[in-house]
C-alpha cells in the first residue's frame, strides 16, 4: 500500500482539520480530472453528494437530516448516520474510479487529513479489496503534522486508522514532519470551512470570531470534525477576555444568524446569556469531543469546569454541567455513584420554583431522564419508571425541539423498562402509543418503529405480526437508499426463519443479504451471509467462499476468523450469525476507528 507507480493518479490530502470530507474530495476531484464519472453514483445517492459537493446538489435534493439520523449532544452519542453515509458514498467513488481508470490513487499527507476524510479513506482501503480494479496505495503513511492546540491531538486516532487500513504501525512510528498549509491556503466549499477561517482570523475582532466559532463548532459537531471543535472552541475561550460583558447580546445574536441553516436541536445557544454561558459552551464542546474519541478523563474535566469560577452562570448551563459530567461518569460501572450525585447536584440548581423558566423545567426533565438510566443500570427498574414519569411531567407543554426530543427519548425508554421487566406487552402498547404521539410520515421513524414492534411482537408470540412489521423496517430502509440496516436486518431474518423450521426461506434471505453487503463493500457481512448460506443449504461452495471472503475483514477481524473457523470445522454457527433484537440501533463499525 506504500508502494509509488509511475502511472499512479497523485493527490495531496494534507488538508488540515478545518472541514470535513475536504480530503476525501481533493482524492474523487483527482480521479474526476483524469477522467473518472463514477457510473450515476451522484445521481444515486444525492443526498450524499450534496454533502460532498454542496455546489453541485441536484434540484429537489432532500437533505440528509430528513434521511439519516445525527450523533446526539444529550446522550453524549458519537454514532452518526448521516457522516457513515457520506463516508460510504465516498469510498465508493474512490474504488469506482480507480476502478473506471484502471490506475492506482496514491495518496500522499494522509497524516494530515481531516478526520472525518481519514474514516473514509479507512473505509475505501476496505471496499477496494472487492472492487476489480481498485486500488488505492499511501505515501509516507506516518508522516502527520503537528497537533493545533492542546485538545486536537488526534495522532492516536490516525494510527488506528491505518491500522484499519492494513499498516501494522503503532504511535511510535509516526514522524511530525508534515507542514500544515496555512488558513490563507484554504479554500472553503462548505460553510464550515467558512466558518473556521472566520473564528481563526487574526485580524477579525474578538467578538466575530467567538460568534464563528459557536456556529462553526455546531455545525462541525454534525459532520463529527471532532478535531476542529477542539481547534476552534479553545481559542474562542482564550478570546472571551477581551469581549466585555457588554458586548456578548450582540455576539449571540451574531451568532444565532450564523446557525439559522442548521435545521438541528443540539448546541443551542438560545439560553446563553453572558459570558460565562458562553465560555461553558465551548466548554461543553471541548468535553463532548474528548468523550466522543474515549478519553473521558479529559471530558470529565471539561464539563466540570464550566461550573468552576463562573460568576454569573445560568442555571440551565449549570445543570447541563452536572449532566453531562453524570452522563459521562455512568458510562463506567464502578463510578455509578459518582454519577447519581452529579444529577442530585444539578437537581438543586433547577428544582421546581415558582415562575420557573421553561428551559430551566426542560433541564430538570433531561436530568430526571438520566436519574432514571442510573436507576436502570442499578436494576431498581420501579424507581426508573417514577423517574421517567416525572421527566414527562416537566415536558408538559413545551413545544421546542430539544422538550420533542427529550419526549421521544422518554417513550422509548419507558417501553424498554417494561420490556426489561417482562411486561413485554405493556412494552409493545407504550411503543404504539410513541407511534401515535410522534406521528408515522418519516420513512426514518417508521423503520426504526417498526423494527423494534416486530422484536418485541416475536417476544409476546405473534410472529406473524412481527414479521409484518419487518418488511414495513425493509421498505423505509429501501425508500431512504439504507443499505446497511438492509443488511442487517435481512441477515436476522435469514436466521429468524432458518430457526423456525424453513430453511429455504432462510437462505434466500441470506442471498439477499449478501447482495446488499456487496454493495456495501463490508466483507465481514458478507462472510455472515455466505455462512448462513452454509447452515441452511450446506453448500461447499458457500464454505469456501467464506474461507475466501473472512480474511478480507478489515473492520471485525476477529469475529471473521472465528466465522471462518466454525465453518471449516463444521461446528455450530447459530451463536456466530445475528437474530432480531429489539432495537436496530447498531454501531457503524465500518467507520469507527476505536480499537
Amino acid at each position: 500500500m506504500s508502494r509509488v507507480s509511475t502511472d499512479s493518479v497523485l493527490v495531496d490530502v494534507n488538508t488540515g482539520p478545518a472541514a470535513s470530507y475536504t480530503g476525501l474530495r481533493a482524492g474523487i476531484d483527482a480521479l474526476r480530472a483524469e477522467g473518472a464519472d463514477f457510473t450515476g453514483l451522484a445521481a444515486g445517492h444525492p443526498s450524499e453528494w450534496a454533502e460532498l459537493f454542496p455546489a453541485e446538489t441536484a434540484p429537489g435534493t432532500a437533505p440528509l437530516e430528513e434521511i439519516a439520523l445525527a450523533p446526539s449532544e444529550r446522550r453524549l452519542h458519537r454514532e452518526s448516520e448521516q457522516v457513515y453515509r457520506v463516508l460510504t458514498v465516498a469510498a465508493t467513488a474512490l474504488c469506482t474510479g480507480t476502478a473506471q481508470l484502471g490506475r492506482p490513487l496514491l495518496l500522499s499527507g494522509m497524516g494530515g487529513t481531516d478526520l472525518s476524510s481519514l474514516r473514509g479513506f479507512m473505509r475505501a482501503f476496505e471496499h477496494a479489496q472487492l472492487v476489480e480494479g481498485a486500488e488505492l496505495l499511501l505515501d509516507a503513511p506516518t508522516s502527520v503534522r503537528e497537533p493545533v492546540g492542546r485538545y486536537a491531538d488526534y495522532r492516536g486516532e490516525r494510527v488506528r486508522c491505518l491500522r484499519r487500513m492494513g499498516l501494522p504501525v503503532t504511535e511510535g512510528d509516526l514522524a511530525v514532519d508534515l507542514g500544515t498549509a496555512p488558513d490563507a491556503e484554504f479554500e472553503p466549499v462548505s460553510e464550515e470551512g467558512e466558518l473556521f477561517l472566520r473564528a481563526r482570523d487574526s485580524e477579525g475582532s474578538a467578538v466575530d470570531r467567538v460568534a464563528a466559532a459557536l456556529a462553526y463548532c455546531r455545525r462541525a459537531f454534525f459532520s463529527t470534525n471532532w478535531e476542529g471543535m477542539a481547534v476552534v472552541a479553545d481559542e474562542a475561550i482564550g478570546l472571551l477576555a477581551g469581549i466585555p460583558e457588554s458586548g456578548i447580546p450582540g455576539l449571540l445574536a451574531e451568532a444565532e444568524r450564523e446557525e439559522e441553516l442548521v435545521h438541528a436541536i443540539e448546541f443551542e445557544t438560545a439560553i446563553l446569556r453572558g459570558t460565562a454561558d458562553v465560555r461553558g459552551f465551548l466548554l461543553k464542546v471541548l468535553g463532548i469531543q474528548a468523550g466522543f474519541r474515549g478519553d473521558q478523563d479529559t471530558a470529565l474535566a471539561c464539563f466540570r469546569a464550566i461550573r468552576e469560577d463562573a460568576a454569573g452562570l445560568s442555571p440551565e448551563l449549570r445543570a447541563q454541567s452536572h449532566l453531562y459530567s453524570a452522563l459521562t461518569l455512568s458510562k463506567r460501572k464502578n463510578r455509578l455513584a459518582e454519577a447519581v450525585a452529579e444529577v442530585e447536584q444539578g437537581f438543586e440548581v433547577v428544582g421546581e420554583r415558582p415562575g420557573e423558566a421553561e428551559s430551566v423545567r426542560r433541564e430538570r426533565g433531561w436530568l430526571h431522564n438520566l436519574r432514571g438510566l442510573t436507576l436502570f443500570a442499578e436494576r431498581r427498574l420501579g424507581a426508573a419508571f417514577e423517574h421517567e414519569k416525572q421527566a414527562l411531567a416537566c415536558m408538559a407543554g413545551l413545544t421546542d425541539a430539544s422538550a420533542a426530543h427529550l419526549r421521544i427519548n422518554l417513550y422509548s425508554n419507558i417501553s424498554v423498562l417494561q420490556e426489561k421487566a417482562g411486561k413485554h406487552a405493556s412494552a409493545l402498547a407504550t411503543w404504539e402509543k410513541f407511534k401515535q404521539a410522534a406521528g408515522s410520515s418519516n420513512a426514518g421513524f417508521r423503520k426504526h418503529h417498526a423494527y423494534r414492534s416486530a422484536g418485541l411482537r416475536l417476544l409476546v408470540g405473534e410472529r406473524d405480526a412481527a414479521l409484518a412489521d419487518l418488511d414495513t423496517t425493509l421498505e423505509n430502509a429501501a425508500e431512504l437508499g439504507d443499505r446497511f440496516h438492509e443488511t442487517e436486518v435481512r441477515l436476522e431474518l435469514g436466521m429468524l426463519h432458518a430457526s423456525g423450521g424453513d430453511a429455504r426461506t432462510g437462505a434466500e434471505q441470506y442471498e439477499r443479504a449478501e447482495s446488499a453487503a456487496r454493495l456495501l463493500g463490508d466483507p465481514y457481512r458478507i462472510a455472515l451471509a455466505q455462512a448462513g448460506r452454509v447452515m441452511t443449504t450446506g453448500s461447499v461452495a458457500a464454505a469456501g467462499s467464506v474461507a475466501a471472503m473472512a480474511p478480507l475483514s478489515l473492520t471485525r477481524p476477529g469475529a471473521a476468523d472465528a466465522l471462518a473457523k466454525a465453518v471449516a470445522d463444521g461446528g455450530d454457527l447459530q451463536g456466530l450469525l445475528p437474530r432480531p433484537r429489539t432495537k436496530l440501533n447498531r454501531p457503524f463499525d465500518l467507520i469507527n476507528f476505536q480499537d
